[in-house]
């Protein structure tokens, strides 16, 4: 998966471009940590360009949910769509995530 992060006033957008599935964890861990070096109020993850996500991917947005929010951020989820979003919604993450 690529990922690419830019930072303007006070957001945070990283572009994820790819599947999220297992082989991403070390580098979501990676990226949470990068995330919290970054002064900004708002977090948004850009999935429009993520074609699959599966279990562990899922719990790795969760965890980077947990880590922004737990630092008094805001998370959005921007452009998820097709199978993408439906997972959300089978999993009960459209009511835990914000979407734009």
């Amino acid at each position: 998966m690529n990922i690419s992060i830019s930072h303007q006033d006070d957001t945070l957008t990283v572009r994820l471009d790819g599947t999220m599935d297992y082989t991403v964890t070390s580098q979501m861990n990676g990226l949470i940590t990068d995330i919290n070096s970054i002064t900004a109020s708002r977090v948004v993850f850009d999935l429009a360009k993520v074609g699959r996500v599966d279990s562990v991917g899922l719990g790795m947005l969760h965890l980077a949910k947990d880590e922004i929010v737990g630092k008094g951020r805001r998370l959005t989820l921007r452009g998820a769509a097709g199978n993408v979003r439906r997972l959300f919604e089978l999993t009960d993450g459209d009511s835990s995530f914000d979407f734009e």
